[in-house]
């Protein structure tokens, strides 16, 4: 995988990100050598990752509100097309995402609304609060699939004071096989344009 080549393909016809409104997104950590950022704030902070496992790809998103914002819709559009081993594959999506079924049915993508992953499925999209089918999920992405997940850990994290967000939210039982973790840090929102190349994290993180 050539990260400067799929940066390029998840941005195509992206005009900017618009992460507007009361909607709180979590700073993504990346530690895998296949990770790298797709959109990167002005305060250093990762809110969209890319990465590869086995055969496989993931997109990760720092809030599940964007896999239904139709701000998004071009960048989701991307993304299930790069996650796709097979152009035309049929495009699973967890039933709680209904917005993320019109946003891809609008561009003439095969969807199916699902509370599980089949394994027919060439791309599946869901949000980061439920690891019941980790294991398929990630033997899933290993064979080849695709998987567009997106959550924020700092809500979850109130809860559960007494575990550890990196080792213990669902999410990332799932994403850090890829290198990718959803953290407890808040994400500065806003407007912000986009990279002409695979945008740069700051060397050192709080």
């Amino acid at each position: 995988m050539n990260p400067s080549a799929a940066y390029d393909l998840l941005v195509d016809g992206v005009q900017d990100w618009a992460l507007t409104g009361d909607r709180v997104p979590c700073e993504l950590l990346l530690t895998g050598e296949t990770a790298f950022p797709v959109l990167v704030n002005p305060q250093g902070q990762v809110l969209i990752a890319a990465s590869q496992y086995g055969k496989g790809r993931m997109v990760v998103v720092s809030h599940e509100s964007y896999l239904g914002s139709s701000k998004m819709a071009r960048f989701l559009y991307n993304a299930v097309g790069w996650l796709s081993a097979s152009p035309g594959a049929m495009v699973g999506v967890q039933k709680s995402l209904s917005s993320l079924v019109s946003i891809l049915s609008s561009s003439g993508t095969q969807v199916k609304p699902s509370t599980e992953l089949i394994a027919s499925f060439g791309v599946y999209c869901m949000d980061a609060y439920d690891a019941a089918q980790g294991r398929e999920l990630i033997q899933f992405v290993k064979r080849g699939g695709g998987l567009l997940i997106g959550g924020q850990a700092w809500h979850w994290a109130y809860g559960h004071k007494t575990e550890r967000v990196l080792f213990d939210f669902p999410g990332n039982h799932i994403t850090s096989v890829a290198g990718v973790y959803f953290t407890d840090v808040y994400g500065e929102t806003g407007i912000f344009s986009i990279s002409d190349k695979v945008p740069a994290i700051p060397l050192i993180a709080p």
